[in-house]
């Protein structure tokens, strides 16, 4: 069954009959979790199909193509998860409802530019705390951010191999070279990350915790 089905009876069982006014929004934004995270499934599989053999001549530059689905990755992953956080904020009470946006895991915990690490994760209730005490001592999710850090900045590099054939296979895409979160930035701090590996990256980070999300509204009783 999927993700955001799931989420979205689950949301249902416990607040239908209620007459809580965040029913509607807190229902949408557990759905959105689940289907944010289910596209990186489906992204996965087309990104495979597509540079896994000899790369297509379907009118799309391959450079284009490449950049789209690593970014979509990312962003999609980290979306589904602040998405989770903020049905989980306004289901749990504790929201902080920042104005003209929704409550991310940026508002309860955030490695600043200088390398401050503002932590708020006391006001996160239970059993959301252990929800997001998982996501941020993932390290997979940690990776991520630091992937998302590399997209801004563009510090993409194409992977040469010297082929004389046509071009075929994941070993031939973008590769990244990643940073840490935290200041100095240095040679030896960098990570190289392959955009196939960003792709199953952003997935699994998505599924596991969404996931992991929506176990916790099954946890709730009614």
């Amino acid at each position: 069954m999927r993700l955001g089905q799931v989420a979205n009876e689950e949301v249902g069982r416990l607040l239908n009959g209620t007459n809580n006014s965040q029913h509607a929004a807190i229902g949408h934004l557990s759905s959105a979790a689940g289907r944010a995270a289910e596209s990186l499934v489906y992204l996965a599989e087309i990104d495979d199909r597509r540079f896994k053999e000899i790369w297509p001549d379907d009118g799309y530059q391959n450079d284009t193509v490449d950049v789209g689905h690593v970014r979509w990755a990312a962003a999609g992953a980290l979306t589904s998860l602040d998405l989770c956080m903020a049905a989980a904020a306004r289901l749990g009470g504790f929201a902080q409802r920042p104005p003209r946006r929704e409550d991310s895991i940026r508002d309860y915990y955030r490695v600043t530019h200088s390398g401050k690490v503002d932590d708020n994760r006391d006001l996160v209730r239970p059993p959301w705390r252990a929800w997001i005490d998982g996501v941020v001592g993932d390290a997979r999710y940690e990776k991520l951010l630091r992937v998302r850090n590399a997209l801004v900045h563009a510090d993409a590099f194409r992977i040469n191999h010297g082929t004389t054939g046509p071009l075929a296979g994941h070993s031939l895409r973008y590769g990244y070279n990643v940073g840490p979160l935290i200041p100095p930035v240095q040679q030896s701090s960098h990570l190289t990350i392959m955009a196939r590996e960003i792709v199953e990256l952003s997935r699994d980070v998505a599924l596991a915790h969404v996931g992991a999300f929506v176990a916790v509204l099954q946890s709730i009783p009614r």
